[in-house]
């Protein structure tokens, strides 16, 4: 009886269809469509008129490398893109690769089904549901990596009519011996443990102003370049979180999602309209707001309350989120809200920090990402700690604050 229920659980979504809100482009001609649903977004197909599994009829199929994005920025409005749905991508044939986003939680019935010429796919550690034939067709299919930690929920029929003996599943090491034993992935012809991979997913505000390189699945710790190009007649201002850079040096260190900010080039003396966002504390000894910068107008940027002493209590608008993202619009100040401990936190960070000259030294980080902030609350320097002992250069001497992976913060002064 409880098999019997988890497969009706699969197939009663089969039975529902949306018409599509919107659609962006994602990459250079690949034009992806999303219906609204209450947790986010989720990719559907572009013609609702007719039968579903003819849902591309009529519409440009995506090709070649397909990305699809962990968030979407559409009408000034940031969705985190929670699904894949049903029939989304049924018979787009001319997919080579497809990269799911971190954040996709459900890949819905038939998919990718009939994507004959679908070769490898990354499936994110938040997927938490595989629908029925969703690989149906994808002859080709030859290499899957998905990030789980434990095989998710999955039907039977995930791969259904498919010969995976020549096919390799690519799982994390510690999750090698879950998978060659939970159907369906038992039945591709090698189980292999391999380093995580993160996705990398970046975008323009407007894909009729620019374009971007660098998007992909990349082993963690993998170091690259990425570049916003404008089209003419547009200029690159910064990215969504406030670096100018481009291009610009990029430590791959878990799934991440950029915007490229392009605007028009102005031809006179009217000056872009930049905005403040400026981000304080309420207690510098409790804990600390990061992410002040000043960005065009209209820029989407990631914040967060850092504690360091205390505990988040909340902004001063009243979110509880964090991090968050805000939209600049004019200038902006929040204040992140902290409370002193009752007492001491039992988990203590087992890294440490000092520092030497003009920089700082990180001990006890490895494998984990390091931030540092200056005391405004900008971050000065990113890095990805492949060994102990890591130093960072800081451009003047001060008081900085130093970030390792999920933890709390500490404080640092630079002579």
């Amino acid at each position: 009886m409880k098999k019997l229920a988890t497969l009706f659980l699969f197939c009663a979504a089969s039975a529902v269809a949306f018409a599509q809100d919107f659609s962006l482009e994602v990459g250079s001609g690949q034009t992806l469509y999303f219906n609204v649903i209450a947790s986010g977004v989720e990719v559907t197909y572009p013609n609702h008129t007719g039968l579903a599994v003819n849902g591309w009829d009529g519409y440009t199929r995506p090709v070649g490398d397909l990305h699809i994005p962990s968030s979407v920025n559409y009408g000034g409005q940031v969705y985190d893109v929670v699904q894949v749905g049903q029939l989304s991508l049924y018979g787009c044939t001319g997919l080579s690769s497809v990269t799911v986003g971190n954040g996709v939680t459900w890949l819905g019935n038939s998919a990718f089904n009939g994507c004959s010429g679908l070769q490898s796919v990354v499936i994110p550690a938040t997927v938490d549901t595989v629908g029925l034939r969703v690989f149906e067709g994808c002859t080709a299919l030859a290499h899957v990596w998905c990030n789980c930690p434990v095989p998710p929920r999955t039907s039977p029929y995930a791969f259904y009519n498919l010969s995976l003996a020549s096919s390799t599943l690519h799982v994390l090491p510690e999750s090698q011996v879950a998978y060659a034993a939970a159907a369906p992935w038992s039945s591709f012809g090698s189980v292999v443990g391999n380093g995580p991979l993160a996705t990398l997913t970046l975008a323009a505000n407007d894909p009729q102003r620019g374009s971007v390189d660098g998007s992909g699945s990349y082993e963690v710790g993998t170091s690259l370049s990425i570049s916003a190009l404008p089209a003419t007649g547009y200029a690159f201002i910064c990215w969504n979180d406030g670096d100018e850079r481009n291009p610009r040096p990029l430590t791959v260190m878990g799934d991440k999602t950029l915007w490229a900010m392009f605007f028009p080039r102005l031809t006179d003396t009217v000056a872009l309209q930049t905005c403040s966002l400026s981000v304080r504390t309420s207690d510098e000894n409790l804990g600390v707001g990061v992410g002040t910068a000043d960005v065009a107008e209209g820029t989407v940027v990631e914040i967060c309350a850092l504690p360091l002493a205390g505990s988040f209590a909340g902004w001063s608008d009243g979110s509880h989120d964090n991090p968050r993202r805000v939209v600049v619009n004019s200038d902006m100040v929040l204040t992140a809200f902290f409370e002193q401990l009752a007492m001491p936190s039992v988990a203590q960070p087992q890294w440490q920090v000092r520092s030497e000259g003009r920089s700082v030294v990180v001990d006890g980080a490895s494998g984990m990402e390091i931030v540092v902030y200056d005391a405004a609350g900008r971050m000065v320097s990113a890095v990805y700690a492949l060994g102990d002992g890591v130093r960072i250069d800081l451009p003047a001497a001060g008081v900085y604050v130093v970030r390792v992976g999920e933890a709390g913060g500490r404080k640092v002064s630079v002579e």
